[in-house]
């Protein structure tokens, strides 16, 4: 009989008020580091920073930004494009006539830009004809590694996520790093046993 592993803990619920940064502490007028790096790769990009700021979770610096379209590509191990999904999404921007929902986007290893969450928006604007979109920008760029917890604009089936944490895998060259280790954790326990779970 296979043994089960034990329940995952979850959380407990925060007091209301006491985690994260309050709205004037979110305010970040000269990025520096790794955030002044990725602002100066937007501007040569021939992006446009709106403005930087801290999150108010964990006080990572953000830089809401309008990117030229033709700079940014879904990462390469994301699950593939749905056809249906996408087209329906380019309807209802088109009927609205706004884009609403910034993709998030990191400095890809070789110039440009990934989204590892966004790729039906970015695919529903170039379906639209749109010249550039809009994004926030992670200066971490391990946050493409986590594509799994993430995505929220299209549930992922099973098969999906699968596909998902193998192509991971073979994008971070086989290193059982912390990235990986989360990707994996979003997989329903039951496909673990004999399958993903030996990757931890």
């Amino acid at each position: 009989m296979v043994k089960r592993p034990p329940a995952r803990k979850r959380p407990r619920k925060a007091k209301p008020g006491t985690k994260g940064l309050g709205p004037a502490e979110c305010r970040l007028d000269q990025p520096t580091g790794a955030a002044a790096e990725v602002a100066e790769a937007i501007e040569k990009s021939g992006g446009y920073v709106v403005g930087s700021y801290k999150d108010p979770l964990g006080g990572h610096p953000l830089s809401l930004s309008i990117l030229p379209i033709d700079a940014v590509e879904p990462t390469p191990f994301q699950r593939d494009l749905s056809d249906a999904h996408h087209k329906r999404l380019a309807d209802v921007i088109n009927k609205t006539g706004r884009f609403l929902d910034p993709i998030i986007a990191v400095v890809a290893p070789k110039g440009g830009f990934w989204t590892p969450n966004g790729r039906h928006r970015l695919e529903a604007m170039r379906r639209l004809g749109a010249k550039s979109i809009t994004a926030l920008v992670v200066a971490d760029r391990e946050v493409a590694w986590q594509i799994l917890a993430l995505n929220t604009e299209k549930a992922h089936n099973l098969k999906e996520r699968s596909l998902e944490v193998i192509r991971i895998y073979r994008g971070l060259g086989g290193r059982r790093c912390h990235a990986f280790r989360v990707a994996v954790r979003v997989l329903p326990r039951r496909t673990c046993p004999g399958h993903s779970r030996h990757l931890l």
